[in-house]
Parts: structure tokens; sequence; C-alpha cells
């Protein structure tokens, strides 16, 4: 992730990590909370790993305010669509977070 002009950049990454070539799907979907307002962009595709390689999947822009959450959930699936990992990261709503005691940046799964 990375912060241009007030905007979030979002971008999808999987790295294989084993000794063989991988054939996955992965689904990207970002999901922004503000007050009783949800919206959702959720992006998909195949893709193939050779040993040791890293590849940017998929990227996405979106505004954030300091009253919104963002919740970001990477999926990703074996050719028999299978769950085989995940990542989920959550950004934003600090009066949410002062209120549970979250951390005001990210909370990584």
């Amino acid at each position: 992730m990375e912060e241009i002009e007030g905007n979030i950049r979002i971008t999808g990454t999987a790295e294989n990590l084993s000794e063989i070539i991988q054939s996955l799907t992965y689904k990207l979907s970002v999901i922004k909370q503000h007050s009783n307002n949800n919206s959702t962009n959720a992006q998909e595709g195949i893709f193939t790993l050779d040993p040791g390689e890293i590849k940017n999947l998929s990227s996405t822009q979106i505004n954030i305010s300091k009253d919104d959450e963002i919740i970001v959930l990477l999926l990703f699936y074996d050719e028999n669509k299978k769950l085989i990992g995940k990542d989920r990261v959550v950004l934003g709503n600090e009066k949410k977070r002062k209120k549970t005691g979250a951390s005001p940046l990210t909370d990584l799964y």
C-alpha cells in the first residue's frame, strides 16, 4: 500500500515460496465502510508463479477520510478452488479504534 495525494493505492502481490510452479486464482476485495454506507471493489484472476517468483496481481486506488474504515482482503485458491492463503489489512476510522483499542494504522491477520 502507498499513499498518493490523499488516496491509498492497494496492490495485491503473490510470492511462490515453494520449489514448484504454481497455478492459482486470487480475489482482491476492498471494502470501504463509512457510517451506514458500504462499498466493495473486488478483482479476480488466474496467474502462474515460478519457484521464488514475486508478482503484482492487481491494483486499485481508493480515497479515505478520517471516519472511513477500509478492509483489504486478498485470498488465494489452488486449481481445485481450495483456499490456500489469505491476508487481511484494516485501515482507518480513528474513532472506532480508540474505543476498541486497536492499532490506528493497520491490523494484520
